[in-house]
């Protein structure tokens, strides 16, 4: 992760020659919330599978809402409320299959929380710096990310240099970093907090139709209800 964030951080300084690191106590703050997600999300992954860490994940959204209006008095409208209810319904319905003979460890639970929990804020803040320039937020966010990664690296070191781990590092830090961090807070910045954390509902349906495309085959009944649920819980969203 330190490496992710590190790499990703000097690529959109070097892409924006002329930006610097922006230091104030709202973009320091936005730091320590982004690596709060990674963190307890990393955590979790080590008790429960990336599907049910995905479930978890995607209670965003219903504590996004009600945050946005604590720190930005920002008021979510009664479609917006309906919309991310709705899409978290679908959610667990499309993972019905995913749980079914599956015992959720409680730890890898709570954590999972906590990562959406620091998910939810860090959308919230990034909505809040929306007048800061969008590439170097990012990218500062990203750098002092690294830096606390690399305080506690030390911590249960490891790493098995393979070339598989270099591709996986080139691949989140580029496309699941510097690209996805700076497409979310664009969005952040764009839409108000109800319409932008529903949106998250849409990496289900993306992967469903991927996966199809791949195997050539449909997924479950239950699964193609839990999509629709999503679909629509965007819609009334927006």
């Amino acid at each position: 992760m330190a490496l992710r964030y590190l790499i990703a951080s000097l690529l959109l300084f070097a892409v924006v020659r002329s930006s610097r690191p922006i230091v104030n106590k709202d973009t320091i703050l936005l730091a320590l919330l982004t690596c709060g997600s990674s963190f307890f999300w990393i955590l979790g992954l080590e008790y429960v599978s990336p599907s049910e860490s995905s479930v978890l994940s995607y209670t965003m959204p219903l504590i996004a809402i009600p945050m946005s209006f604590l720190i930005l008095s920002e008021k979510a409208s009664h479609r917006e409320w309906a919309g991310a209810i709705v899409g978290f319904i679908g959610v667990l319905v499309y993972s019905l299959v995913v749980f079914e003979d599956q015992a959720l460890s409680l730890l890898g639970a709570v954590l999972t929380l906590l990562n959406a929990f620091f998910w939810a804020t860090y959308t919230i803040y990034c909505r809040k710096l929306k007048n800061q320039n969008l590439m170097s937020t990012v990218a500062t966010q990203l750098l002092f990310g690294a830096l606390l990664f690399f305080l506690i690296t030390p911590v249960g070191y490891r790493i098995d240099a393979t070339p598989d781990f270099w591709f996986d590092l080139v691949y989140l830090s580029v496309l699941a970093a510097a690209a996805s961090f700076l497409l979310w807070n664009s969005l952040a910045r764009l839409n108000r907090v109800g319409k932008t954390s529903t949106l998250i509902y849409s990496t289900p349906v993306a992967v469903t139709v991927v996966q199809c495309v791949e195997t050539s085959s449909l997924p479950p009944p239950v699964s193609l209800i839990g999509l629709g649920l999503m679909i629509f819980g965007i819609y009334m969203s927006r």
